[in-house]
């Protein structure tokens, strides 16, 4: 009987600590990113935007209303992990641009879905001259965005312009295994 109730204590006593780890987890979890006034700005109808080199948090928390549905083919996410490991990506985009609203969550997911390191991509947002407060922007080449830039050992492999030709998956592979890839507004 003895046995019992220490059995019975102890599960208890586990499980409190268990919820109250959980309790602390979720808190941290919960925990609001702060964007510095710096990186704000207004686009041309006074909505505040982001401008400037961000980091995937402050992406992620400004833009935290926009829809995250895309489902990438796993087929294909299978035959970009191995390829993606040692390529650079520069994204530039807009946090006022329906564009990025539409692509940037999807490219994401992907990202995340093969455990790419997201925190070494280097993420830009522009206005919508397609222009930041230091011009970090100027030496990309800029047509529309968002533009997705893979470079291996800082040489440009491609990108990705405003949208992709197939699906963001299919051209990210496409760009990476070497495959002839124009986008939409190659001359």
């Amino acid at each position: 009987m003895k046995i019992k109730l220490f059995f019975i204590f102890f599960l208890t006593l586990t499980q409190i600590s268990c919820d109250s780890n959980l309790t602390q987890k979720k808190s941290v979890y919960l925990k609001k990113i702060q964007i510095p006034d710096s990186l704000k700005g207004k686009d041309l109808e006074g909505n505040e935007i982001l401008l400037g080199e961000i980091n995937i948090d402050q992406l992620k928390e400004f833009t935290k209303h926009w829809p995250s549905d895309y489902n990438p083919n796993s087929d294909i996410l299978a035959k970009i992990k191995p390829l993606i490991k040692k390529i650079g990506i520069v994204l530039i985009m807009g946090t006022w641009c329906e564009d990025s609203e539409r692509e940037i969550p999807g490219f994401i997911k992907i990202l995340e879905s093969i455990n790419y390191d997201i925190k070494k991509m280097r993420i830009i947002a522009v206005d919508e001259n397609k222009i930041t407060p230091k011009f970090i922007e100027k030496n990309f080449g800029l047509i529309n965005i968002p533009t997705i830039i893979f470079y291996d050992n800082e040489n440009e492999i491609n990108r990705i312009v405003e949208f992709p030709i197939k699906s963001i998956e299919e051209d990210i592979l496409d760009i990476l295994s070497g495959k002839t890839y124009t986008h939409a507004y190659y001359k």
